[in-house]
């Protein structure tokens, strides 16, 4: 069982790899300018619909990949 400071770094890590392969500043850059063209009179609560979804997508794969490496580590 990890400690609940070894769980904060796994989490970390994590993160860190979730931003470095999904969420760069490029990609954010790239999808953003996609749904700017699609949408190019969005609304504010459209805007922020499109940040909550980036956000949910960010958080999703966060928790796959916690929970990922969790089940294979706890199977060891």
């Amino acid at each position: 069982m990890m400690t609940e400071k070894e769980l904060r770094a796994f989490i970390a890590d994590a993160a860190d790899a979730v931003v470095s392969d999904q969420f760069t500043e490029t990609q954010i850059q790239q999808r953003v300018a996609q749904w700017q063209k699609a949408a190019p009179t969005a609304s504010l609560a459209e805007v922020t619909t499109y940040i909550l979804a980036e956000n949910r997508a960010y958080t999703e794969e966060l928790l796959a990949q916690v929970l990922a490496k969790l089940t294979i580590t706890s199977g060891q």
